[in-house]
């Protein structure tokens, strides 16, 4: 028995820092919304005597390990296991698509994907909420990308409220070559002693996005307040960042911001036809210095 899944990535709209736990946990509020870049899974369910581990893993990437302390697909499946205390075996076939310390959410999202594909081949094994423990206790952003669409996050990924879905917004995703570490990138912010949102600033985000607006005009207003805290700290790492965001806003992008901790950026265009292509003169000098470019859109 097997099954195959779609893994998306994901943008954070906007990305505040809302202060920081006891235990050092950073604390988040942030909008998130899924496109259509998805990694591919194929997760089969076999007997024991088929299979001498109880998760074993291939991937098209040969830097993915197979060690669940280092990679969340497969933490995913040895977790329900654990949890579920079934006995048969799985194995877990994987197509990366989504590039690495973008801030796409990729690990995260293939972590969802592989729970998702574990309740359906050992249904009625676990609940929903069970579900969402576990993809809580993977990573911050696992527990969204359960569900994916267009949903406010807070606290450390936990709270999660659902809004007026911002699907078929056209985009175009560019990545240069260096990537940014997420623990790295959260230090530098602590280092930079920024301000965190305000409870005012909270009301004005939220109140913004519940509006009943068409997609494109929501966007495009509640967008004048929108910011990623975490763009600073990254732009110490990779200043490159600067310039893939100046580019897309001169190639007429309604919006444009770095995605999570970085380093890939995002941009949203009025229609299809106004995203740039690859033969635009800016777009093909960037994949030639070896910028990672992908159109997309909300999903």
């Amino acid at each position: 028995m097997e099954t195959k899944i779609q893994a998306p990535a994901k943008v954070n709209l906007f990305l505040r820092m809302a202060g920081m736990r006891e235990d050092g946990y950073h604390l988040l509020y942030s909008c998130m919304q899924t496109v259509s870049l998805y990694d591919e899974i194929l997760v089969e369910r076999v007997c024991p005597e088929n299979a001498e581990e109880a998760v074993t893993f291939t991937s098209n990437c040969s830097y993915l390990p197979s060690d669940p302390k280092k990679n969340t697909a497969v933490a995913a499946a040895v977790l329900f296991l654990k949890k579920t205390g079934e006995t048969d075996h799985v194995r877990i076939a994987l197509t990366k698509n989504i590039p690495s310390q973008a801030g796409l959410g990729g690990g995260s999202s293939d972590a969802a994907a592989v729970l998702r594909a574990m309740d359906q081949l050992f249904p009625g094994c676990v609940t929903e909420e069970e579900l969402a423990e576990m993809a809580l206790s993977i990573g911050a952003d696992v527990p969204y990308l359960l569900k994916g669409g267009t949903a406010l996050c807070e606290g450390v990924g936990e709270k999660l409220t659902p809004l007026p879905d911002l699907c078929g917004l056209p985009m175009l995703l560019i990545k240069p070559p260096k990537g940014v570490s997420t623990p790295l990138c959260y230090r530098k912010w602590d280092e930079m002693n920024l301000p965190i949102v305000s409870e005012e600033e909270k009301r004005e985000l939220l109140s913004d996005l519940k509006n009943g607006k068409a997609p494109l005009l929501r966007l495009t207003e509640a967008s004048e307040k929108w910011h990623n805290d975490l763009q600073d700290p990254a732009l110490l790492l990779v200043p490159e960042i600067r310039e893939g965001i100046e580019i897309l806003s001169e190639l007429g992008a309604v919006y444009t911001a770095m995605t999570g901790s970085g380093s890939c950026i995002f941009g949203f265009f009025s229609d299809k036809d106004a995203v740039p292509s690859c033969d635009c003169p800016k777009i093909a000098e960037l994949i030639r210095r070896g910028w990672w470019v992908q159109a997309a859109e909300t999903v």
